[in-house]
């Protein structure tokens, strides 16, 4: 029984921790104090200050807890993280985005933008039913000072794209795998 446990803790380690200098060190830290809502439209994203010490950010998840948003007034499109089945959008259907205080996009990487008005793909990631939007660029990380200041928005909302219709309003925790 005792192999049997310490076997199961070691799964569990790997599973939901990462290994580091030979303790289990816990992979998604919340960066938010509350959360963070965004809207569709209206230069209204969400923003939130790091208080945390500076470290760099590999990863980022933001965890759905509550509304929906569109990409036109019909509500049959709601989602979490984007526009649901909208014909022209069902191969890019996720519409969120991560920048600075400046407006400078984090995540997603540049690579996945399918157009100006920042519609992407992510595998795995439905934009209805996926409980987090997760990026990851462990390649490319970037440094998250104390202090700073984050923003989540909806991206036809940043770029003023096709956005008059777009409605709704989401809102999120955050975590981040600080290295």
């Amino acid at each position: 029984m005792g192999m049997f446990v310490t076997a199961l803790v070691s799964i569990l380690c790997v599973v939901v921790f990462l290994p580091e200098q030979g303790n289990c060190q816990q992979i998604w830290q919340q960066i938010n104090l509350r959360q963070v809502c965004f809207h569709a439209k209206g230069k209204r994203p969400g923003e939130f200050q790091y208080l945390g010490e500076g470290k760099l950010l590999g990863a980022m998840k933001l965890v759905h807890r509550e509304g929906t948003v569109r990409c036109v007034a019909n509500t049959a499109y709601d989602s979490r993280w984007g526009c649901y089945h909208y014909p022209t959008l069902i191969k890019f259907p996720l519409n969120v985005v991560v920048t600075d205080n400046h407006n400078n996009i984090i995540f997603p990487a540049e690579k996945y933008f399918k157009n100006t008005g920042l519609w992407y793909n992510l595998p795995f990631t439905d934009a209805l039913h996926s409980d987090a939007l997760v990026f990851t660029d462990y390649n490319h990380p970037v440094y998250l000072a104390r202090g700073a200041r984050v923003r989540i928005w909806y991206g036809e909302d940043l770029k003023n794209w096709y956005n008059g219709d777009d409605g709704g309003r989401v809102c999120v925790d955050v975590y981040g795998h600080l290295q």
